[in-house]
Formats: structure tokens, C-alpha cells, sequence
């Protein structure tokens, strides 16, 4: 199969995973008319703090580009990739976000692509600071610091729009 059936079969894959869930939501009793109404005047799908929040805290690490939040959520660290379960680095990679992130009140910022094909959101993850390493205005990207050192790699796709902070995780990666 060519790269534009693989690119049919994968929209064909969430376009399915989205009417299951509205199949499932509307027996479970959600009420999709008025949830889209509600949807609509907040501003759309991506200004609904349910869905997109901004603010959060970091219940668990999964791996080393994911956690879980306080609300039940997924979010997967948009830009960069860490090793898998059994792969070399993998147990550093989650330790270190276990010992740091864990239980971390953080602050989400979301960009063009808003989840993957797991669905999980997608976010950059920020952090108050002080001076630590990468500290900026009080700030400090926690998807940066895991491509910082070296538990991370960028990962960019080239048929895509540019993400909003490339060029900084690249920097991140190359020093």
C-alpha cells in the first residue's frame, strides 16, 4: 500500500474511533446536541477546558513523553519521543519524570495537532521555576528538559505543520 492509502486508512481509523465514542457517549446518555451547542459558544472543541485544560497536575508518568493529569486525561509531550518499554533508556527516561513531574501542578499549552493516534492530547507541559536549567520568565518547558537531557529525541514529521516550538527542542537536542 502507498503513502496515500496508509494516509486514508489512518483518517478512515479515527474518523471510526470518533463515532464510536459519540455512539458510546450518546448511550451512556450524553446529550450531543446540546453538547455541541455548548461547544460552539465556548469558543469550539479546542477552547473547551474539559477536553484542553490548562492547568493541571501531573498524577502519574507513564513513560518518558507521557503522564496522566488529575482529570483522568493521557497527554502525550508533543515534539518529542522517549524510548518504549523494553527499549534501551526507557527506565531512566520514566524515572526521572516520576521523580521530578509526579504530583506537579503544571500548566498546558497546546498547539496545531491536537492528539495522536492513540488518542491522547498532545501538549507542551510547563512548569513555574525559579533558576533552574531552561528557566525563562518564570517558566520552564518540561518537553524541552526531557530532549535537554537526553532522555528524549525530537521527533518532527516532514508532511506537517511546523510545531509552534520546534526550533527550541531542536536547539535542546543539538546542545
Amino acid at each position: 500500500m502507498g503513502v496515500v492509502g496508509e494516509v486514508r486508512k489512518e483518517r478512515g481509523k479515527r474518523r471510526t474511533r470518533r463515532i464510536r465514542g459519540l455512539i458510546l457517549a450518546s448511550i451512556l446518555g450524553w446529550n450531543w446536541q446540546e453538547g455541541l451547542v455548548k461547544l460552539k459558544q465556548a469558543g469550539g472543541y479546542k477552547q473547551s477546558t474539559t477536553v484542553f485544560p490548562k492547568q493541571a497536575e501531573i498524577t502519574q508518568a507513564v513513560d518518558g513523553d507521557t503522564v496522566e493529569i488529575n482529570n483522568g486525561q493521557t497527554i502525550r509531550m508533543l515534539g518529542i519521543n522517549a524510548p518504549e518499554r523494553g527499549e534501551a533508556g526507557f527506565e531512566e527516561a520514566k524515572n526521572y519524570m516520576e521523580d521530578i513531574f509526579d504530583g506537579k501542578s503544571v500548566s498546558l499549552e497546546y498547539d496545531t495537532y491536537q492528539d495522536d493516534k492513540y488518542g491522547r492530547v498532545l501538549a507542551y507541559i510547563w512548569e513555574d521555576c525559579q533558576s533552574a536549567m531552561g528557566c525563562n520568565n518564570g517558566k520552564r518547558m518540561l518537553n524541552w528538559l526531557m530532549v535537554k537531557r537526553g532522555l528524549a529525541k525530537v521527533v518532527v514529521y516532514e508532511d506537517r505543520r511546523k510545531l509552534k516550538y520546534e526550533e527550541l527542542l531542536k536547539e535542546a537536542e543539538i546542545n
